[in-house]
């Protein structure tokens, strides 16, 4: 027998399948073929530039199914914090003018981000690749996610008396507010606390049961860290976007640690790998409603990282379906949910 929990969690559903139908077109992200692009840039610079609101200009080139590179013109900053301290490429987000990009590949995206490898060596590409599969997997489970587009960086270094150059695997990100417009609604202010009631309970699972699929804890709705709250109307509820996952079990970037707070680790983990469940405990049909999704979908998620297998080592491939057929295994059986992420739902307040 169908509840009302049920039938709302059915109806959203429905309601998200419908946005995700009515989607206009962005020719950035349609392709799943890599874009080759192009930079000219001077880390030391960039990295001196400590005024969050400045942005440099510089030059994007990029190939549109073409032998030769186009270009627009682009404004450039820095972001983060930890990457920015911890690695030699900075994470960069890059900003448009309408009039710019008009008419090209980049139309309609006012900006996007840009991830790069953190250090030189040629292996930490395939950590950008990663954590590309992880976006992949998201927009399977749920529309409300940022696009992404895979990119061959031909990245020049600007040095004061020479260049250096490196061929590099990076990453375009959505626009946080470029994506709310797509589905029509605005990103909230960020100092917004979001408590779970004020959450779109659906939306909110399944975003903490892909958090624990890919081993991740780097994130919190509540406090929008590596979270973005979305709300279609005045009195809907919101819709967390996340995004991030350079810190996850999936990636096992040499960098990444487990998470603490200021009381400490926040769960019994030795390493990033080791999955933990850290979202609310939500009601019991809502909870069965994601579970049988997720299920439903193991084939078409497997199935949507494939196109990039060649762009990973075989054996790093592999083992990244192997650690994703874990959790469907865990998913599937009823005692280990129960155990390991039923149980261990946090409690509201």
């Amino acid at each position: 027998m169908r509840t009302a929990k049920t039938t709302t969690a059915i109806l959203f559903l429905c309601t998200i399948l419908n946005v995700s139908a009515q989607e206009k077109e962005n020719r950035l992200f349609k392709d799943n073929k890599p874009l080759d692009i192009a930079l000219k840039v001077s880390i030391s610079q960039v990295k001196g530039n400590t005024n969050d609101t400045l942005y440099e200009a510089h030059v994007l080139y990029y190939k549109d199914g073409k032998d030769t590179y186009d270009s627009v013109k682009t404004e450039m900053k820095t972001r983060g914090k930890f990457r920015l301290e911890t690695c030699y490429f900075p994470p960069l987000t890059l900003k448009f003018q309408k009039a710019d990009i008009k008419g090209t590949l980049i139309e309609g995206n006012k900006g996007v981000k840009l991830v790069v490898p953190c250090k030189t060596a040629s292996s930490a590409s395939d950590l950008v690749v990663r954590e590309f599969l992880c976006y992949k997997l998201y927009e399977i489970i749920t529309p409300f996610s940022l696009k992404t587009r895979l990119v061959n960086l031909d990245f020049t270094e600007e040095q004061k008396k020479k260049e250096r150059n490196f061929q590099l695997k990076g990453m375009f990100i959505e626009n946080a507010d470029v994506a709310a417009k797509r589905l029509h609604g605005k990103i909230a202010n960020p100092s917004l606390r979001a408590m779970p009631n004020i959450l779109n309970d659906t939306v909110d699972l399944q975003m903490s049961l892909f958090q624990y699929m890919i081993s991740n804890t780097d994130w919190s709705s509540m406090y929008q860290h590596n979270v973005k709250l979305l709300q279609r109307g005045p009195k809907d509820l919101f819709v967390p976007i996340t995004y991030d996952f350079d810190m996850s079990g999936i990636v096992d970037a040499p960098y990444s640690v487990v998470s603490e707070t200021s009381e400490g680790e926040i769960g019994d983990q030795q390493t990033v790998k080791d999955r933990l469940y850290r979202g609310w405990c939500r009601n019991d049909d809502v909870t069965d409603f994601v579970r049988k999704d997720f299920i439903s979908k193991e084939d078409k998620m497997m199935a949507s990282i494939d196109p990039f297998k060649d762009q990973l080592p075989a054996k790093e491939f592999t083992w990244i379906k192997s650690y994703l057929h874990d959790f469907f295994k865990t998913l599937k059986d009823d005692n280990s949910f129960r155990k390991l992420i039923a149980s261990q739902c946090r409690k509201q307040q």
